[in-house]
């Protein structure tokens, strides 16, 4: 029996949370590795699925990203396709939270190093780019970015 590797997981905010804290997690041991290039893609990840959840609570639709999920709201398909990038940017703007975010990182530092180290530089294509590309004290960075309670993970579950 052939066993289905992939199944819809992100069936609500708190599945899709722990989505991210696992490709975060898997982010770290591949920069204990050494494997930098990696470990960005992986750490855009945990950002991109934290805005989704957030997106998804916002919206008001806990079950935006199941695909298995039967919905009687008109348009959920349109809903969901618009949502569905792995655009940082877009997402961000999605969540709500952009003008916030541009307001905020004058102010707080972690906030405008995500900026450079993660809104501008990752994309989903980061999977493509040839091996060292990624400097160690940059993927040093964005893992504190990511994972310190005033980082860009924290700050968007907070806002």
């Amino acid at each position: 029996m052939v066993r289905t590797l992939y199944h819809n997981t992100m069936i609500n905010p708190q599945s899709i949370r722990a989505i991210a804290r696992q490709r975060l997690k898997e982010a770290a041991v591949l920069y204990n590795e050494k494997m930098f290039d990696g470990a960005f893609y992986l750490a855009g990840y945990s950002a991109e699925l934290t805005l989704k959840a957030k997106i998804s609570e916002r919206f008001g639709i806990p079950n935006l990203f199941d695909e298995t999920a039967v919905h009687s709201l008109q348009g959920i398909r349109d809903i969901r396709s618009a949502v569905k990038t792995h655009n940082l940017i877009n997402l961000l703007i999605f969540s709500g939270l952009k003008a916030k975010f541009e307001e905020e990182k004058a102010l707080h530092p972690q906030l405008a190093k995500a900026n450079g180290l993660l809104f501008d530089a990752w994309n989903e294509k980061a999977r493509y780019m040839p091996c060292g590309q990624v400097e160690e004290e940059d993927m040093r960075n964005l893992l504190n970015l990511l994972s310190n309670h005033n980082g860009i993970l924290a700050w968007i579950e907070q806002n």
